[in-house]
């Protein structure tokens, strides 16, 4: 990125935040959704153009969205927790690609504690009779297995295929903050 970029975008975030420094301003942010463009033909609020993966950010405070910022620009808020927001919701976008292909989806292969985390925080997994009324209890049963180092129990692959099958996959096929 050029310099030049670089001030524009720091232009954009102070303009848009309650703090009027970059770094501080910084903090006011998450990421909300990501898209593709497999034309590259997409272009970052600071200028940079040929985007593929373009990330909506939204202000804490004020609720504002900005759209697109590329992840390279992402970096330049040197901000860890954007980082991995922004590695998950890449994660979260690849899943979805492989799910609308009908590819095969593994626990281990596919998904990580931050992707879980995420779907258990937008309420991926409901209140059913399966799970004693508690979403929390499918996830922390994926978490489990996710971490597991010993061999996994027919019973437990059944019911991870099952999460996966009729929870998990309808769920990020359909949220709009995947592309």
């Amino acid at each position: 990125m050029a310099v030049n970029s670089f001030e524009t975008l720091k232009k954009v975030i102070e303009d848009n935040s309650v703090a009027d420094e970059f770094f501080r301003a910084v903090h006011e942010w998450t990421v909300t959704a990501v898209e593709e463009d497999p034309l590259q033909e997409g272009e970052c609020v600071c200028g940079q153009q040929h985007l593929r993966y373009m990330y909506t950010i939204q202000n804490l405070n004020s609720g504002l969205p900005l759209e697109y910022i590329g992840s390279k620009c992402v970096e330049h808020f040197q901000s860890s927790q954007l980082n991995l927001q922004i590695t998950v919701f890449r994660g979260l976008f690849d899943l979805r690609k492989k799910i609308l292909a009908r590819e095969q989806v593994s626990l281990n292969a596919d998904f990580s504690r931050e992707i879980l985390r995420w779907l258990y925080e937008e309420d991926a997994f409901p209140a059913t009779q399966f799970n004693r009324n508690d979403g929390a209890n499918d996830y922390q049963f994926l978490l489990d297995m996710f971490n597991k180092r010993s061999d996994i129990t027919p019973g437990q692959k059944n019911k991870i295929r099952g999460l996966l099958h009729y929870t998990v996959k309808p769920f990020i096929s359909n949220h709009p903050a995947l592309g």
